[in-house]
């Protein structure tokens, strides 16, 4: 907007300054010799002071006797407050010298009319003015310098209006910029989670776009990536944070739609599968559920059967082939009561199942401030996260989560700063392919296939 906003100014100034009609101006200088004298030390003389006398000229001379007639004269055929608007007559301070200028489009009508205006205005002063005994003088009018045809026209000044507009246009920008920052609620730094809502960044995932290719937002599928670097620091972030706690159950959510929690969700699952730990992903979110469609599954049969007991363990779980250590749970179809049946005492009893075959469980929810889902779940799970967008997050928005999370005694560990732009200075990644082979070419692990029978957890 800075950049933009001056630059389409100075633009439209220039089309409008080449647009309008140039105006020339024509003016003459004329010299006022009163014959009463001016106002002096002596109190016993009376006089006129030399403002007086030059502005009464200058308001006479625009009266319409005097337009009428130099219209006449010159046949303009304007009215007297038409031409009167082309006309300006100036006093020029200490001296006794009236400065006349008249502009128009026609550089030749400008210099005919202050002549004529002039020649007229002398006319009539002399005709109107007859020696007394008391007064055998009369005022002297003087053209010292008569209107010439102008060269060149006055306005527009296309090179002022251009750097007017630009100026002014670079003002605007920045006002606005000061103004919308200061109106903008958006997260932009760990200080301010910390030191605002007491929130703790465990983590900062790098903006990356997302292509079109199949399971392009697995990004932790490519070991060399700065954004599987990022996830790795994540697992890490997340070990540490609960070394005196056993951690089982990990509820991922956000506050609201669109801040990337079930995709950071399904690349942490694939972080900590990689580091040895038998973990499942749930998608427990009836409402949009994502996983299946990420790790090209179909989403028949999932946790919604399970809960119902209309499948087995082993047909609604599912391995994910290219990772070992790593089973999906898809949502399944989704139920009517998406809330009431993850509060179910047959979800309860699922969870701690799950629980106690695998090392760690990660839970995708729906967003805490959309639905009641994500809070049930993080009730009873040993640690929430929550997934803050950077520059999209609002702080309304997060506060009300965390009060949410905290009403029903949620342990959040901390919050996951996404997407987050390079142009905000952030020092957590841009480490480049730092441990590529030399040849250049990542080297992506192959797909293992499935886990044999004897390895997989029971019920799997």
């Amino acid at each position: 907007m800075i950049v933009a906003c001056p630059i389409l100014a100075a633009l439209a100034a220039g089309i409008v300054s080449f647009a309008l009609p140039p105006i020339y101006e024509g003016d003459v200088s004329l010299y006022v010799r009163p014959a009463q004298p001016i106002q002096g030390s002596d109190p016993t003389v009376a006089g006129l002071t030399t403002d007086a006398i030059l502005g009464t000229y200058a308001n006479w001379m625009t009266q319409r006797p005097i337009l009428e007639s130099v219209s006449s004269q010159l046949g303009l055929g304007l009215r007297p407050e038409d031409l009167a608007k082309e006309i300006k007559v100036t006093p020029r301070t200490n001296t006794l010298l009236l400065d006349v200028a008249v502009q128009d489009t026609n550089p030749a009508r400008a210099r005919d009319i202050a002549n004529q205006l002039v020649a007229d205005f002398i006319d009539t002063v002399n005709s109107e003015q007859l020696p007394t005994a008391s007064a055998p003088a009369i005022d002297k009018l003087i053209v010292t310098s008569p209107a010439v045809l102008p060269d060149r026209p006055i306005l527009p000044n296309k090179t002022l209006d251009v750097a007017i507009a630009f100026a002014a246009g670079l003002l605007v920008a920045v006002g606005m910029a000061f103004l919308l920052d200061y109106l903008d609620q958006s997260i932009k730094s760990d200080d301010d989670l910390v030191e605002r809502l007491g929130l703790i960044p465990i983590g900062h995932i790098a903006y990356t776009p997302t292509a079109k290719a199949r399971r392009s937002e697995l990004v932790a599928l490519d070991p060399h990536s700065t954004s599987s670097e990022a996830f790795k620091a994540l697992r890490t972030g997340i070990l540490f944070s609960t070394l005196d706690q056993a951690l089982k159950a990990i509820v991922i959510t956000s506050a609201e739609l669109g801040e990337g929690k079930s995709r950071t969700a399904a690349n942490l699952a694939i972080a900590m599968a990689q580091a040895g730990h038998r973990t499942l992903l749930i998608d427990a979110d009836f409402r949009r559920p994502s996983q299946h469609r990420m790790f090209g599954k179909v989403r028949n049969i999932g946790l919604s059967n399970l809960i119902i007991q209309d499948a087995t363990e082993h047909e609604a779980i599912t391995q994910v082939e290219d990772v070992p250590n790593l089973w999906l749970l898809p949502s399944g179809p989704t139920p009517p009561n998406p809330s009431e049946l993850l509060g179910s005492a047959r979800m309860m009893e699922l969870m701690s199942k799950l629980w106690q075959q695998f090392s760690y469980v990660i839970v995708d929810t729906p967003p805490v401030n959309a639905v009641t889902d994500a809070s049930i779940l993080a009730a009873a799970a040993n640690a929430t996260i929550l997934i803050v967008e950077q520059g999209r997050t609002t702080w309304p928005a997060l506060t009300h989560a965390k009060l949410q999370l905290e009403r029903v005694k949620a342990n959040v560990i901390g919050v996951v700063v996404n997407k987050v732009r390079a142009t905000s200075g952030s020092y957590y990644y841009g480490y480049g392919n730092y441990g590529t082979p030399t040849n250049g070419q990542a080297s992506t692990p192959r797909p293992q296939g499935r886990v044999p029978a004897e390895e997989r957890p029971a019920g799997v």
